[in-house]
């Protein structure tokens, strides 16, 4: 495999990005800047997107919770670099957290009017995990959808905010969020799971999807940690959304790679 992620081309001759759907920055609560001060970090864009130029990321989302503010230093940071900075979002939503993932030119102020819109009006509230809208999750899926983003669910199989794993939310609703038209993908903490739930064979859930890994890094050392690679010729968010359609040709975990490299012949 090629250690230039952005020349990385598959045996078939397709190109693979490689991308971080799930990062915080120090405007999340819980960054690693707040939660340890004994450390003394004072974590800047620029250290983000070093770090993941480092790990020969294409692309990353800025997933704060419940904020947009990072994200113009971000990709002011990116700027001259082969880093493509996704605007977003960690939304806490009724039991539930979601991934809300924009295109690169979505003007910051309509991020700012939609956090208004669905709950978070207060700013010194935005950046607090705990902090949630009223709104159920399907509904802040559709909302994000009818703004030409993304709705991912954050790692759906981990406790407590997850939302298959979720204690806050009943089992109707659960499969309620999961038959919604307007989910794009999961977010899985366990790769071992990716072939059940792209094929609908995970119980009481027989919906299929794509599934994404993110880092969910607090830190910048945590950047590139979990990464998803795209098989698509550019990183942008139509080819994106385009993986998540085509998921079982497009869209692959670290190991999926390693065995495209390893037995170039099968696939």
């Amino acid at each position: 495999m090629s250690q230039n992620n952005h020349d990385l081309v598959a045996p078939d001759g397709s190109t693979l990005i490689k991308v971080d759907f799930h990062i915080h920055t120090p405007i999340s609560r819980c960054y690693e800047d707040h939660m340890y001060p004994e450390l003394n970090r004072h974590t800047t864009a620029d250290d983000i997107v070093l770090a993941a130029i480092y790990a020969d990321l294409d692309g990353i989302a800025i997933t704060d919770h419940n904020s947009s503010s990072f994200i113009d230093s971000a990709q002011r940071a990116a700027k001259g670099t082969k880093l493509t900075i996704f605007p977003g979002m960690e939304i806490t939503a009724q039991g539930c957290h979601m991934l809300a993932v924009f295109d690169p030119d979505t003007p910051l102020n309509w991020l700012d009017r939609f956090l208004n819109a669905i709950g978070f009006e207060q700013v010194d509230k935005r950046g607090d995990a705990y902090y949630s809208t009223e709104q159920p999750m399907d509904e802040i899926s559709r909302l994000v959808e009818d703004l030409g983003g993304l709705a991912i669910a954050a790692h759906v199989d981990r406790e407590p905010r997850g939302f298959i794993a979720s204690s806050f939310i009943g089992r109707d609703v659960k499969k309620r969020i999961h038959e919604s038209d307007h989910l794009s993908a999961l977010e899985i903490t366990d790769p071992r799971d990716k072939m059940l739930w792209n094929a609908g064979e995970m119980r009481g859930y027989p919906k299929p999807y794509a599934c994404v890994q993110g880092s969910d890094a607090h830190a910048p050392a945590e950047v590139g940690r979990r990464p998803t690679f795209l098989k698509v010729p550019s990183v942008d968010l139509p080819n994106i959304r385009l993986a998540f359609k085509e998921f079982n040709e497009r869209v692959l975990f670290p190991e999926d790679v390693d065995h495209l490299f390893q037995h170039p012949h099968t696939d």
